[in-house]
């Protein structure tokens, strides 16, 4: 179901608010389900799920922080395309 909402490509308020939500769990668990919808999204769906990515994890030095170290866990997820989104917003943080 959350998946569905973050890559809903008919409307994108819907994947940046489902996205947000997520993000401010400030978890890994969250962080994962947004960085998979990032990794199978059409450019205009990966433009709301960044913006929400960057609104939320990068609004503060300690949010980028935190957001390094979600990465950092992430990277070792048994998900392909986690790993892969992770190590890519790692690289982009670097």
């Amino acid at each position: 179901m959350l998946r569905r909402l973050l890559v809903d490509g008919g409307d994108t308020f819907v994947t940046q608010e489902t996205a947000e939500a997520l993000l401010e769990r400030r978890d890994a668990r969250g962080l994962r389900l947004v960085l998979g919808a990032f990794a199978g999204a059409d450019d205009d769906t990966a433009d709301q799920l960044s913006d929400a990515l960057f609104g939320v994890c990068c609004r503060t030095r300690e949010d980028a922080v935190r957001f390094a170290a979600l990465c950092a866990v992430l990277v070792e997820d048994p998900d392909g395309a986690v790993r892969g989104e992770a190590r890519w917003f790692l690289g982009q943080l670097g």
